[in-house]
């Protein structure tokens, strides 16, 4: 009988002893490591669609950092690609002009590169492209990507960067042939001046001087012409992007032929181009 107690005693202290081992030990998973486990894993899609909000809120830096994680699970994703090369465009246009500047926009470059490469670029990419290249000074792939922007969009602000991309690399004859194409193409566009602006600077580089001359003043009869048109129509604003444009244009006609007409000692005409600039506040 006391054996019997004993034997019990032992056993009782024995549990007492197990169960709080049983209890750290478990048989199965405990409820964090349960939930971790269970826990829907993050997504390429969920980080694009809170980095793409934060991005429409403008906080840039946050949404960069969600954007590149997506890219981290797929580089190919191009919605996260899309929105990096905007959004780090933006970045490096809010910079200061430096090495930082300059490093934002390579990488926005190479975000579009990438973009291209899976056949997911659009018109407003390739002048993005043009853009940072002119910015980084690179002539020769600002034509490249203007050249392809005008055979996939054949219009006339695609002419536009073209002819200055022209311009850039000293390819003159390509200027003229692509300004002349589109000032017959594209009579009425806001561009027109631009187009006889190039024109008349490619024929100054090629000492086509009497030619350049001809070709600013008719660019200037358009513009004028289109000018009024503009002022006339009660819904248009003179300070709206198509008139300054006309107007840039203008002013950048008028300086080509005041320094025509300063070369030549032409002063009449000298005088009149003075003071069209000093009405335009130059």
């Amino acid at each position: 009988m006391v054996q019997q107690i004993k034997t019990k005693s032992s056993l009782a202290c024995l549990l007492v002893l197990l169960v709080p081992f049983t209890s750290l030990i478990g048989c199965g998973p405990s409820a964090e490591t349960s939930k971790k486990e269970t826990a829907a894993p993050v997504t390429k899609e969920e980080l694009y669609r809170q980095g793409h909000a934060l991005y429409a809120r403008l906080e840039l830096d946050s949404a960069r950092s969600l954007l590149t994680r997506a890219l981290v699970l797929d580089a190919s994703y191009t919605p996260a690609l899309a929105d990096l090369a905007a959004l780090t465009y933006d970045l490096a246009m809010r910079a200061e002009t430096g090495k930082n500047k300059m490093e934002l926009l390579r990488a926005s470059r190479e975000y579009y590169r990438k973009l291209e490469t899976l056949g997911a670029l659009e018109s407003e990419a390739y002048e993005r492209l043009c853009e940072i290249a002119d910015a980084l000074h690179d002539a020769k792939t600002f034509l490249k990507y203007a050249k392809k922007n005008a055979d996939v969009y054949p219009y006339d602000r695609q002419f536009s960067n073209l002819a200055v991309a022209y311009v850039a690399v000293e390819d003159y004859a390509s200027a003229i042939k692509v300004c002349k194409e589109a000032i017959e193409k594209f009579p009425s566009s806001p561009f027109i001046g631009a187009f006889y602006r190039q024109l008349g600077r490619a024929y100054m580089k090629v000492d086509r001087d009497q030619t350049a001359e001809r070709t600013f003043y008719a660019g200037l009869a358009v513009i004028d012409k289109k000018m009024a048109e503009l002022r006339k129509q009660t819904a248009s604003d003179p300070a709206s992007a198509g008139y300054q444009r006309l107007k840039n244009d203008k002013i950048g006609i008028l300086t080509s032929l005041k320094y025509l007409h300063t070369t030549y000692k032409a002063m009449d005409k000298l005088a009149e181009v003075e003071r069209q600039l000093k009405e335009l506040g130059k």
